[in-house]
């Protein structure tokens, strides 16, 4: 919201020849935002100037916003779109909309640090277990075994257990920490993957509900 409103206020954001957001913007976001564990801090800790690319969760943010025609790159800024302009506000209704597009529109495995070849994980399923074990803190590793038959995990890079974590960081549990469903139990960060803890947050039952139908089939509200 922050993205849009700035975007409004400032007639765009001025991109790069490359098309992604300028240094001074990047550095904007990035005080602004104060994103867990892309603090500004820790972010020029290793960048003397910030690049769009070296604030990740604001170069995803990019792609979601053009993803869900929030904004359109015209003449070297990332302008409003009419979509853009309506959601200033709407707080519920963009967290739903971007919510739709990470899941749906984006290709989560430009994001995934160890590709893993294997068919992505059934959303519906992977929720479900989010919803039904994830009241209380549970560790990745057993969380994983619950979203994906790791006995099928042949061509592994570490182990399958491993490369199934790193496969849900990407494909489930960022995503769902980013929109505000997930979290990650503090003080974490040099704990393996594997060991980390994650529970849902109490807006998770009132964002998703899953429906089913009497022919099988299911939906997600």
């Amino acid at each position: 919201m922050k993205l849009l409103i700035y975007a409004r206020d400032n007639e765009g954001i001025t991109l790069t020849k490359s098309g992604g957001f300028f240094r001074k913007f990047v550095t904007w976001a990035a005080h602004e935002f104060r994103w867990p564990e892309h603090e500004p801090e820790k972010l020029f800790a290793v960048n003397k100037v910030l690049n769009e690319q070296d604030f990740f969760p604001l170069a995803v943010m990019h792609s979601l916003m053009l993803a869900t025609r929030l904004i359109r790159h015209y003449k070297g800024k990332a302008v409003l779109t009419k979509a853009g302009r309506s959601m200033i506000g709407d707080y519920g209704r963009l967290q739903a909309v971007l919510f739709d597009a990470y899941f749906s529109t984006l290709d989560l495995s430009e994001y995934e640090r160890f590709p893993m070849e294997y068919e992505d994980a059934d959303l519906r399923h992977c929720l479900g277990v989010v919803q039904n074990r994830l009241d209380d803190w549970v560790e990745l590793a057993d969380f994983a075994g619950w979203c994906l038959p790791l006995n099928m995990i042949t061509a592994s890079r570490i182990d399958p257990v491993s490369d199934a974590c790193f496969h849900l960081i990407s494909r489930l549990i960022r995503p769902l920490i980013w929109i505000g469903l997930l979290e990650r139990k503090p003080e974490q960060d040099r704990t393996r993957i594997e060991q980390r803890h994650y529970r849902k947050t109490i807006l998770f039952d009132r964002f998703i509900r899953i429906a089913f139908r009497q022919d099988g089939g299911w939906s997600i509200h």
